[in-house]
């Protein structure tokens, strides 16, 4: 290992403790069950205790360094996601209209669902950018799941983001982080069904939606909350 990924690795440690809104088992880390408390016991099933004790001592020590190592990615990326954006919002303002290929040239837009990057425009990046900026901060406050669309695909984004830190800097992230992350920050991934071409057009049926119990995903929907719960910031909406 070189000098600069010495530096990169010891900064992604240090960011790992400025991530409060998620813990390290939330991220892969398996804990060993003697250090729990008694509370902790009684909320574990006995064939998920038995297997947790089970986890040899290196593999316990490995699971953990991994999910410290997300955590750091985790920060880091979505310190990228929000200066990524600011980047989108200069570069879409300078254009009287938005075209797919315009689209295309962005940081973080042209990580959205495609069929409708011209409507992609400045306006629409700065209300995406504060949506954007509220998720990051459950990271630090404590973790909600997203409360409209656009912070659905948000997420999405920052997961994105993450995976070209881990390419970026080589890291050992476990394999399967991406599935851990995505069911733990989601609730379900309705609106992976934007990026599948063969159901083009599911988004504008009502009645589908209703039938298959999806929130509103057409384009007009993504700044409104799911429910009566959930809070989008006054700007985006």
């Amino acid at each position: 290992m070189d000098r600069e990924q010495e530096l990169i690795l010891a900064e992604l440690d240090a960011d790992a403790d400025r991530l409060q809104g998620l813990s390290l088992e939330d991220l892969g880390y398996v804990p060993d069950p003697r250090d729990f408390s008694d509370e902790d016991l009684g909320s574990v099933d006995s064939e998920t205790m038995e297997w947790m004790a089970g986890i040899s001592a290196e593999d316990r020590r490995r699971s953990l360094s991994r999910a410290r190592l997300l955590a750091g990615a985790i920060w880091h990326a979505s310190v990228v996601l929000i200066d990524q954006l600011f980047e989108d919002v200069h570069t879409l303002h300078e254009k009287r209209s938005v075209t797919h290929e315009d689209i295309d040239d962005t940081w973080i837009l042209s990580g959205l669902p495609p069929q409708y990057a011209e409507k992609y425009n400045g306006l629409f990046a700065q209300r995406f950018l504060v949506v954007a900026a509220d998720m990051t901060l459950k990271l630090t406050s404590g973790w909600t799941s997203p409360s409209c669309a656009a912070q659905e695909l948000a997420v999405r984004c920052l997961l994105d983001q993450i995976e070209i830190t881990e390419d970026t800097y080589d890291l050992d992230l476990d394999p399967h982080w991406r599935s851990t992350l995505t069911d733990r920050l989601l609730e379900d991934t309705d609106s992976d069904m934007l990026y599948d071409r063969s159901l083009d057009g599911f988004q504008h049926d009502e009645g589908l939606a209703r039938q298959l119990r999806l929130a509103p995903m057409a384009l007009e929907y993504w700044f409104e909350p799911f429910n009566e719960d959930g809070q989008v910031t006054p700007y985006a909406r």
